[in-house]
């Protein structure tokens, strides 16, 4: 049996398309379509010409997962739609594009589908770094000791302030690092964890920067962990950098050039103030942890 997912997210829409294989879930399709809905939030509101790509958008993957032979199609949104004030238009036309229900996650939901996608077990703590917020989840197994999602997601920091110099990486820095101080103390005040999983854009960009990937592939970075060390020697280097420069990044996809930075920065400000030297980077994340929970329920 198949089950597709779409997940509408700030920077990207994405579908994943898989099969339940004994206890693991196995990825029949992915495909990604970079909207940058969460760019088109104006005055609070959520352009026409966003609307309508992003539309677009879910309609072609919802074609895909009817190919793909979905018995079902679940369709979710996250910060983007969740902080408009016309959210309501967008899911109603979405929903008549694709012929599927759009739910809108607060973002604790989203924080611990991030976990269940990402985490195989054991204490742990996830990051899940998207375009308009970032997810931070402890637990130990299946069991969810604590989510916070907190408004400081790429394209939202780099709407804020664009990462030009060494100045403003280390003005969206502290920005961060005060933004978890404040809104993530509950879990601040559990023991560190050991193990961390990053998920997220930031993270897999992240590792084909590191490895040197000339075709961006996610899955490429599976498992792989970097450093605190590693990680603000991007921040550094990406910083000092023109968008030019940028883009000629192997392992760096051009459309991410200008919201790199920022990412990186939310991600060093945030393994700062929890203390992680290290984390394992993951592809799969909230749409995983999705079809994981469908699966289960249905078996």
């Amino acid at each position: 049996m198949r089950l597709a997912c779409i997940g509408i997210g700030s920077n990207a829409i994405r579908l994943l398309t898989a099969e339940w294989s004994g206890e693991a879930l196995r990825a029949v399709r992915r495909e990604r379509r970079g909207t940058r809905l969460f760019a088109g939030l104006q005055n609070g509101e959520l352009t026409e010409h966003s609307i309508r790509t992003s539309v677009e958008a879910v309609d072609e993957l919802a074609a895909f997962a009817r190919a793909d032979g979905a018995r079902a199609l679940y369709v979710f949104a996250t910060s983007a739609v969740r902080d408009a004030a016309n959210g309501r238009e967008f899911t109603c036309r979405a929903q008549e594009a694709c012929g599927a229900q759009v739910e809108i996650m607060t973002g604790e939901e989203e924080a611990v589908l991030s976990y269940i996608g990402a985490s195989d077990g054991g204490a742990c703590g996830v990051i899940d770094i998207g375009g308009g917020s970032t997810e931070f989840t402890l637990g130990e197994g299946e069991r969810v000791l604590g989510a916070v999602s907190l408004q400081m997601g790429a394209v939202r920091m780099n709407g804020q302030q664009p990462i030009r110099s060494m100045d403003d990486y280390a003005a969206t820095m502290e920005r961060c690092a005060a933004l978890v101080r404040a809104q993530a103390g509950a879990l601040l005040r559990y023991p560190p964890r050991r193990c961390w999983i990053g998920v997220g854009g930031t993270m897999t960009t992240l590792g084909s920067m590191q490895k040197r990937v000339p075709l961006f592939d996610a899955g490429e970075c599976e498992g792989m962990t970097m450093t605190l060390d590693e990680v603000a020697g991007w921040g550094r280097r990406l910083a000092e950098r023109s968008l030019p420069e940028r883009r000629q990044i192997i392992g760096l996809m051009p459309h991410r050039a200008d919201i790199i930075p920022s990412g990186i920065a939310i991600l060093e400000a945030s393994m700062r103030c929890f203390g992680v030297e290290a984390l394992r980077l993951s592809a799969h994340g909230n749409m995983d942890g999705y079809l994981k929970k469908k699966f289960q329920e249905m078996s």
